[in-house]
């Protein structure tokens, strides 16, 4: 196994193995990534102070990175851009608070789903939902306006 400063979350696996008394069993990366995020969905689900401040931080500080590494390197994968446009239209329809409200333990789920759209993976849940109905959707709304667009007020032209 490689040293506990070399995987994720590291210096916290580090830490449990050093404190903790001996379990009967190791205490591995997954117990303690498991640990994590099952505390993580408690706290979201249990809606306890500041679920809301973590869910978005969490939802926007790894896409974030990731995003300048790719506009760094002068390279844009689909998977950022349709993150951004789901967590756009998840932000819009947190405004229709009183659907918002009426979902069970909505953090955790919108928790659940912005992880899945991040995860880097070549089909994950960014690239999914977006090329399976938001792709198609904003194609036909962007068809409607084109359609109907005209325009409000004419300038006369110089002759």
């Amino acid at each position: 196994m490689s040293s506990p400063a070399t995987v994720p979350y590291g210096v916290f696996l580090g830490f449990v193995t050093k404190n903790i008394p001996p379990l009967g069993f190791p205490v591995t990366v997954t117990h303690v990534t498991g640990a994590f995020w099952g505390l993580v969905a408690l706290w979201t689900a249990t809606d306890f102070y500041g679920a809301d401040l973590l869910v978005t931080v969490l939802a926007m500080v790894y896409p974030a990175w990731m995003s300048y590494k790719a506009e760094k390197s002068g390279s844009y994968p689909t998977q950022w851009i349709a993150y951004w446009i789901i967590f756009a239209f998840l932000y819009m329809f947190e405004f229709l608070q009183f659907i918002v409200s009426s979902i069970p333990i909505y953090q955790t789920f919108k928790m659940a789903l912005l992880l899945w759209c991040m995860f880097p993976t070549e089909n994950n849940g960014a690239v999914v939902l977006y090329n399976g109905g938001m792709k198609p959707a904003l194609a036909a709304l962007d068809n409607w306006v084109n359609s109907i667009k005209a325009p409000v007020v004419e300038f006369p032209k110089d002759d």
